[in-house]
């Protein structure tokens, strides 16, 4: 049977025990918890007014701001729920790259994962794991319990990285599927079409999900540390450049950290908080580093 140990240490685990792994809007779970959740319902603490829009229940309406206003507002109550931990794992051919790192970078976002959900299951949350290249090769749905995790375990521990890559198919059709809230991690070398990746994500925000976009880089994709004449070859098309690393070094960071200023801005924008984690780190403290970061934040 598979189990978290086949992942994390004793030691990392004993860490994870005393972080919280939280949304930093509303949660929508299917049980009791510990994240606060906006829900339509009367049983509940009344927690604040928002606009009626089409579709909206008439049970809610608030008849006495009505009669005050002549305006359509909806009652909103807070009760406590459990969290919808979306694990996305990219897990194409580029990302099994490993040269100035401590592991591949599949590695890297397969060992997070596994943390993230350690968490989440320590916290009694759901959690679930999608796997995509081109198209989504694996996929959990977010839910509890010992024989979900065992197979979210093994699921994530028998997947090798492979084939191309194109997150925006893949990922415009989960973000359909997920039809409650939730947290959305996604992992991923993000070396890819830039507006696809950003209707995707736009996609997921539109549904109510808070996403964090962790872009997973060996170190040497940043600094480009090559010597003399070297053949460059994409993992994913085999295509070979032949280039001086010394030549081309300058106008390639410049390259790359246009295009990482490009996702942090474009993020920004969508309310995703974007992050940068290079594979000479540990995992466990890109993770600690994240939470703490987001809980100053009110996540």
């Amino acid at each position: 049977m598979s189990g978290f140990s086949d992942f994390l240490s004793a030691e990392t685990m004993r860490q994870l025990d005393h972080l919280l792994l939280g949304s930093r809007w509303t949660a929508e779970g299917g049980r009791a918890g510990r994240h606060s959740s906006v829900l339509k319902g009367a049983s509940v603490e009344f927690r604040d007014h928002r606009d009626y829009v089409q579709g909206d229940s008439l049970r809610h309406l608030d008849w006495k701001v009505f009669g005050r206003s002549e305006r359509y507002y909806i009652k909103q109550f807070q009760e406590e729920t459990s969290l919808r931990v979306h694990l996305v794992l990219d897990a194409s051919a580029s990302m099994d790259f490993k040269h100035s790192g401590k592991i591949t970078k599949f590695e890297f976002a397969r060992e997070l994962a596994a943390q993230a959900a350690y968490l989440a299951n320590h916290q009694q949350d759901s959690v679930g794991l999608v796997i995509y290249d081109d198209e989504v090769r694996r996929w959990l749905p977010a839910k509890g319990g010992s024989r979900h995790v065992r197979h979210f375990l093994e699921a994530l521990g028998s997947h090798q990285p492979g084939g191309r890559t194109d997150s925006g198919k893949a990922l415009e059709a989960l973000a359909e599927g997920m039809a409650r809230r939730g947290l959305v991690l996604m992992m991923s070398d993000l070396l890819d079409d830039p507006e696809a990746v950003f209707r995707a994500l736009a996609h997921f925000r539109r549904r109510g999900h808070d996403v964090v976009l962790v872009q997973v880089l060996d170190p040497a994709e940043l600094d480009l540390p090559f010597d003399g004449v070297s053949d460059f070859i994409d993992m994913e098309t085999d295509e070979r450049l032949e280039a001086d690393a010394a030549l081309v070094r300058h106008a390639y960071q410049e390259a790359i950290g246009a295009a990482i200023d490009g996702f942090r801005a474009r993020c920004g924008s969508l309310r995703v908080d974007f992050r940068i984690a290079t594979t000479d780190r540990s995992p466990s403290d890109f993770l600690n580093e994240l939470l703490a970061e987001r809980k100053r934040l009110g996540a």
